[in-house]
């Protein structure tokens, strides 16, 4: 028995980069998932205020035994941070992430959001918590940057024709700089990723739904089971909680640079399964904004250059 264990122990190590690997991919589709979904909900007859309703309604209640078993840190992250936490990956964030979806297309989001949230949050982690770059993170920020600009342009230029691809873009550009201070905020605090998003999901439930109900124009009475069980199921558990599960796995077998490296794969996804569901087929410009920013999130998390280390 002591002559095969070192085999066997051989045969564990070996398979846990797969085991990582898998766990980061089934959270990249996801990622990408919800963006098709997302545009294809957006463009039909939802409102993204029952989206973010039935979302957080799931997700706080699922997560809620989470937060009652942990609590609320009001000494560690006192008022400001536990709303600076909800804010930045809770309602508003899905708000102008997923409201976006009804003006622009996945491949912009792709970008702004996806290849956004990287540059915006070395942004906000160099004057806030003092972290310096090395030059080719600074080349994969600047091709970032060069990336939004380009789609930022097409849009601009598309807009005297009465196109309003440029609202969602800002959309997008806003809600990314609020997932930059969510991944902020979560880095200065230190909790672990489950007692975070349980924070996110239930304070967002407690504050969001009841001005939902009382202020809004709910408009849930008018779909389909079908179609609240999908969005419950998809927004509130699987995009919630089971992406965060995923990554936060692939991270236990790779490391946080390697599975940061697998979000460069999360705009091409979505640009791929956006062309057969929904039909958009991406110009000239958004392919150039899709590869510089992807090459840019590459760089940036050391898949290229870099090794990706542990």
């Amino acid at each position: 028995m002591s002559v095969a264990q070192p085999a066997v122990t051989a045969v564990v190590r070996d398979a846990a980069p797969l085991r990582g690997y898998l766990f980061g991919l089934v959270g990249v589709a996801i990622w990408a998932g919800w963006a098709v979904l997302t545009r294809m909900d957006m463009r039909g007859h939802m409102a993204v205020t029952d989206l973010v309703a039935l979302r957080f309604a799931t997700a706080g209640l699922v997560l809620l035994p989470v937060l009652v078993k942990k609590g609320l840190p009001f000494r560690q992250l006192g008022v400001f941070g536990i709303l600076g936490l909800a804010g930045g990956a809770g309602a508003p964030y899905v708000l102008l992430g997923a409201g976006g979806h009804a003006y622009a297309p996945v491949s912009h989001s792709g970008v702004l959001i996806c290849c956004g949230v990287p540059l915006a949050t070395a942004v906000l982690a160099r004057f806030t918590l003092g972290e310096r770059f090395t030059a080719r993170r600074l080349v994969g920020y600047g091709l970032i940057l060069t990336a939004a600009v380009v789609l930022l342009v097409e849009s601009g230029l598309a807009a005297p024709t009465g196109d309003n691809v440029l609202i969602g873009d800002a959309m997008f550009v806003v809600s990314a700089l609020f997932w930059a201070t969510y991944t902020v905020l979560a880095r200065r605090f230190g909790l672990d990723p489950l007692h975070t998003t349980a924070i996110v999901a239930v304070v967002s439930a407690t504050l969001y739904l009841p001005i939902y109900l009382l202020v809004l124009t709910p408009h849930v009475d008018t779909l389909s089971w079908g179609q609240i069980a999908t969005q419950a199921g998809f927004q509130g558990i699987v995009t919630s909680i089971v992406s965060l599960l995923c990554f936060s796995t692939a991270i236990s077998y790779l490391g946080a640079s390697r599975t940061a490296a697998l979000s460069a794969l999360v705009p091409a996804t979505s640009v791929l399964l956006a062309m057969p569901v929904l039909g958009e087929w991406p110009g000239l410009w958004e392919s150039a904004g899709l590869v510089l920013g992807t090459i840019g999130v590459a760089l940036a998390s050391g898949a290229i250059g870099g090794g990706a280390k542990r």
